[in-house]
């Protein structure tokens, strides 16, 4: 499960990396790409794990990874697409306070286009791995 934490965290953290650039970040469960006619980034975030830290333990750590899909025209160029793609992932280069506590940014990976994409549009994205560590306090007894 993706805590809402996490989602408003790397969500602002992207939108504000692209303002600079004027291309919108675009919630992936929210937002329609068909009528999109300049750059814009979809944004998605995959929970991979959820679990207690230990047995007994009240701490809850959520791992996943935070996808975002920049979409350029064809022609646009790969040099910009690249520095665009780069301000997303120094984005999330997070000194130790500078997250909600309990949020860690972690490794980034890249997926290049596909040059035999066919359509209009192109493809660079950026995975940020995280891990969220949040207290869930006990339910008082009846």
């Amino acid at each position: 499960m993706t805590s809402p934490v996490v989602w408003m965290d790397a969500f602002q953290r992207a939108s504000a990396a692209m303002a600079p650039f004027g291309i919108p970040v675009l919630d992936a469960m929210a937002q329609t790409t068909e009528d999109q006619l300049t750059p814009w980034v979809l944004f998605e975030v995959a929970s991979a794990d959820g679990d207690r830290l230990g047995v007994g333990e009240i701490v809850d750590e959520e791992t996943g990874q935070i996808w975002l899909h920049l979409f350029v025209s064809r022609g646009y160029g790969a040099l910009p697409a690249l520095e665009r793609r780069k301000a997303l992932s120094v984005a999330f280069r997070v000194p130790d306070g500078a997250a909600p506590e309990g949020l860690y940014y972690d490794g980034k990976s890249y997926d290049p286009p596909d040059n035999d994409q066919t359509g209009k549009w192109v493809r660079f994205s950026l995975a940020v791995t995280y891990r969220y560590q949040d207290v869930v306090l006990p339910l008082p007894s009846p």
